[in-house]
């Protein structure tokens, strides 16, 4: 029998800011509450009400040390970051997290090589390698110091993706042992979730990202424009919020051209609720993600949990995660992919759909994988 533990997370965004990862964790929570005997406290330094609602049933502890807001803790934190590299120990979080039994802090920066707490760190992606333009100097540094903390105070370096991890281990080939992949997979809801918009525009593609900058909207209206030229004119559908830490400007000139080239096609949602979302996927012709860069796409792994056809941009990672099934287009190639949408929207075919009591089961069955997966990368760090 596997050790129970007390896994410790550092939860300090805002479920707006960023809510790909927001969802993630609540995924990731739920899955060790329903098949570990594992418990789980979150730490935060943002006020509770700002945290996914989903978080509301686990221990949740307000540390005054991770307020963004208190300008003390930037010092602190260099403080911090200089006894780690220093003693190869956080001395400081790690006698906080002590007081709360913590075992093992997962998918945070690490406590250090001699901390007696285990750490995961987790790397998302890494866009620094990819898209150095849009990344300051000062940015793509801090991720490198990141990186080589880890890689000499981490228990485990976690990815999402094997592309992602392949990637990495090309520049550290001598931190293989300690690199593991954890596909995360988002859970269905019992009841299949009901879209009232899907009613209102019927044949329509799908896009669910957020309006950052590698996600590649750009590629989309000048596909649309076009299409216009030939007078086909397929709705696309937009979900996710405008939030764009490295851009101000992104969101606004993205809808200035759409205003000027009169794309009343594109229509942008904003947030909308989970079963909105779900019932909008469910209903659409297929799902579309034109991303630059990717550690691994949640809303195609919901599509995939769905059913749903995927056109995506030929990065590596998504071949990972479609194969054969997907239907590729270059990042910068919007001739293609406007071909590819055309072919599509003029077959005005919608496929026949499962029933979702079996998408149910079947998500449910790989849900439990998900997170004993998750649980076998805790015993090995318990070895």
């Amino acid at each position: 029998m596997s050790k129970k533990n007390n896994i410790g997370f550092i939860i300090n965004f805002s479920h707006e800011r960023w809510l790909g990862g927001s969802n993630y964790f609540s995924n990731l929570f739920e899955g060790i509450y329903l098949h570990t005997q594992n418990s789980i406290t979150i730490f935060t330094g943002i006020k509770k009400e700002k945290l996914n609602p989903n978080f509301k049933k686990y221990n949740i502890i307000y540390l005054s040390i991770l307020n963004p807001n208190k300008k003390i803790n930037i010092l602190i934190n260099y403080l911090r970051m200089f006894i780690l590299i220093i003693f190869n120990r956080d001395f400081i979080l790690e006698q906080i997290l002590n007081k709360y039994n913590i075992d093992i802090l997962s998918h945070s920066f690490p406590l250090g090589k001699n901390s007696k707490i285990k750490s995961i760190y987790w790397i998302t992606d890494l866009q620094q390698f990819h898209l150095k333009e849009l990344f300051s100097l000062k940015k793509r540094f801090k991720r490198w110091l990141d990186i080589y903390i880890a890689s000499k105070n981490a228990s485990v370096i976690l990815f999402s993706s094997k592309t992602v991890k392949q990637t990495f281990l090309q520049k550290y080939p001598n931190l293989k042992k300690k690199s593991f992949v954890l596909n995360f997979l988002n859970k269905l809801p019992k009841k299949q979730p009901i879209s009232k918009l899907a009613k209102k525009f019927k044949n329509y593609f799908l896009i669910s990202n957020q309006f950052w900058i590698h996600k590649n909207y750009d590629l989309i209206v000048k596909g649309l424009i076009e299409l216009q030229k030939l007078q086909i004119n397929p709705y696309i559908l937009s979900t996710g919020t405008k939030f764009e830490w490295r851009s101000s400007s992104y969101y606004e000139n993205l809808l200035k051209e759409i205003k000027q080239n009169k794309l009343n096609n594109f229509i942008i949602l904003g947030k909308v609720s989970r079963e909105e979302q779900l019932g909008l996927m469910l209903n659409a012709n297929y799902l579309i993600n034109p991303s630059r860069s990717e550690g691994w796409n949640s809303a195609i792994e919901e599509a995939k949990s769905l059913k749903i056809k995927v056109m995506a941009s030929n990065l590596n990672v998504h071949k990972e995660q479609l194969g054969a099934k997907g239907i590729y287009f270059g990042c910068d190639d919007h001739l293609k992919f406007s071909h590819i949408l055309k072919k599509q929207f003029l077959k005005r075919k919608k496929l026949k759909q499962i029933g979702y009591n079996k998408l149910y089961s079947l998500n449910k069955f790989h849900f439990k994988k998900f997170a004993l997966n998750y649980q076998n990368i805790l015993i090995k760090i318990n070895k």
